[in-house]
């Protein structure tokens, strides 16, 4: 029996031992290697990452944004039908002045705005666009006949955008559709009419903080089909704006 005690008394002995040396060498591996990489690939350096996993989940990542921009409005010559000047003419317009508002929601690649990525987008928009008509111009160019009027137009769009973010900016492209309300006077005859309208958002976001950039782009609107009762009777809109506003996420 007294054997037995001792035999069993030594094995603990040097399981006990073991676990120590072991837990030593484990110590010292840990110590090592921290040394080696100054911190980074231990089990500590990792859990600020893991715990924001946990906080985050997978992407994407939805955050709400405003907008606002102010634009010259460039308007291309357009085909009109009159009544008083004959048909197979165009409508030659000055450059205008404009503006647009947004609101919308972005689902982007990381939980910060500018983590580098695809971000999806997807907005409503409200713009306004005011220009003044010169003449009515053959296919040659020529001036057929000096026209006095202005061009006023209301849009409600919706919008769905791409971008792609390197961090300091963000490009982006889209597509929109909606309902214009134009305001037509022409020699001092005004009239209005409504048609569906469409547009290529397209530009570049430099980031100035956190959430807030600095939009730089253009929109192209076309606006077909409308019919009013003054000199001009059927015309289209073809537009292009460049825009400068800025964007705040939250």
């Amino acid at each position: 029996m007294r054997m037995t005690l001792v035999c069993v008394g030594a094995m603990c002995a040097v399981v006990a031992g073991g676990a120590i040396a072991d837990e030593g060498d484990d110590n010292g591996r840990d110590e090592s290697l921290r040394e080696r990489t100054g911190g980074l690939l231990t089990a500590e350096s990792f859990q600020p990452y893991a715990d924001e996993a946990e906080v985050y989940g997978s992407g994407p990542y939805p955050s709400i944004y405003i907008r606002g921009a102010a634009a010259l409005v460039f308007p291309f010559d357009t085909e009109v039908e009159t009544t008083s000047f004959g048909n197979d003419l165009e409508l030659n317009s000055k450059i205008g002045v404009g503006y647009n508002v947004g609101a919308g929601i972005r689902l982007g690649p990381g939980p910060n705005p500018a983590d580098p990525g695809v971000g999806y987008r997807f907005e409503g928009e409200f713009a306004q666009r005011f220009y003044d008509t010169d003449d009515l111009i053959n296919d040659d160019g020529d001036s057929v006949q000096d026209i006095d009027g202005n061009i006023e137009v209301t849009m409600i769009m919706g919008n769905i955008l791409f971008d792609v973010c390197n961090e300091g900016y963000r490009g982006y492209l889209g597509f929109g559709a909606g309902v214009a309300m134009v305001d037509a006077e022409i020699d001092g005859t005004s009239d209005s009419d409504t048609s569906f309208a469409l547009q290529i958002p397209v530009g570049v976001e430099i980031r100035v903080i956190d959430n807030v950039w600095i939009d730089v782009g253009t929109r192209w609107v076309y606006i077909p089909g409308l019919e009013f009762q003054t000199d001009i009777e059927e015309m289209s809109i073809l537009t292009a704006d460049v825009h400068v506003g800025l964007v705040v996420e939250f």
